[in-house]
């Protein structure tokens, strides 16, 4: 047995040092304190639009927002338990008394719940509450130019008011809603979308994102070198070939290299741009370009050409 465990005692030993190396390379933030800025404790709110923040706390990868009625002692409710990147989250809440906490964690530590008490006395404040909008992303780039444009509703809301911007700021759609999501189908390019809420006397301040349509597939490469058929004995390769580019979103090539005509064993596959060097042995190669964007289109392959190393 002794000998069993002396053969592999050093990989054993390796294990737990590698185990322990990954333990201690995740910092330990449970003594760390959560500080809660807004709203202030015991607050008294106008508005049902609340919008609670916080002090990030270093190596924290998320925290644990939970909100509760009327508090976590004595817990009618918990409306709210979510896990959140930023260090901030909007909620619409009804008038009533509440409590919130909010912990930092980490892939192996948390640290105590640090928590407020505040109360709405009202939605008199209508303009002060902030339209959450859901989908789409904001700053997505796309190929599906119909959308799905919807935002969370606010309590005491009698209508939304939507508006687009194409790039240069021109009005292109306006509609009143008393729904909260707009299917619309946009034209190629980069717009600006935007919601604010009225109760019919008030609104609020519009809430924005912007969104980048482009359906245009990338115009197919043609090659140029090595040429078609050709032989050499220099093994580093340098690949050239040409594509108009097409304005919308960002394009990007890929070479793919063979080692047969029936495109079935590839050698390689990369992103670059013309020319492209690359170091190959002998034999005989078929290489094609394909040109991508970041909207998800896809050219058609080019032209298949070949050459051979001696």
């Amino acid at each position: 047995m002794f000998k069993f465990l002396s053969k592999y005692f050093p990989t054993l030993l390796l294990l737990t040092f590698i185990s322990c190396e990954e333990i201690v390379m995740v910092d330990d933030i449970s003594k760390k304190e959560v500080v809660l800025t807004a709203p202030a404790n015991n607050a008294a709110l106008s508005s049902s639009g609340v919008t609670f923040s916080w002090e990030t706390v270093e190596s924290a990868d998320k925290y644990q927002l939970q909100i509760a009625i009327p508090n976590f002692e004595n817990p009618q409710q918990i409306i709210v338990d979510t896990l959140v990147t930023k260090n901030s989250y909007t909620q619409q809440l009804n008038i009533g008394k509440y409590e919130w906490r909010v912990r930092a964690v980490n892939s192996a530590y948390e640290t105590a719940y640090f928590k407020r008490n505040f109360e709405i006395l009202s939605n008199d404040d209508f303009q002060n509450n902030i339209v959450i909008l859901l989908t789409p992303n904001n700053n997505l780039i796309t190929k599906t130019a119909l959308q799905k444009l919807s935002w969370n509703s606010i309590i005491g809301a009698a209508s939304y008011q939507l508006q687009i911007f194409d790039e240069s700021s021109t009005l292109v759609k306006e509609q009143n809603s008393e729904v909260t999501l707009l299917n619309f189908t946009f034209e190629d390019g980069k717009y600006t979308w935007k919601v604010r809420a009225s109760n019919g006397t008030a609104q609020t301040l519009y809430t924005s994102r912007s969104i980048l349509i482009d359906t245009k597939t990338p115009n197919t490469p043609t090659l140029s070198s090595p040429i078609n058929a050709s032989t050499t004995t220099n093994k580093s390769i340098n690949f050239q070939w040409n594509r108009t580019p097409i304005s919308g979103s960002t394009e990007k090539d890929s070479i793919y290299v063979y080692t047969e005509s029936a495109l079935t064993n590839l050698n390689f596959k990369d992103q670059g741009t013309s020319p492209y060097n690359k170091t190959l042995t002998a034999g005989t190669y078929y290489w094609f370009v394909r040109s991508f964007d970041e909207a998800g289109n896809q050219s058609s392959r080019s032209t298949v050409f070949n050459f051979t190393i001696n």
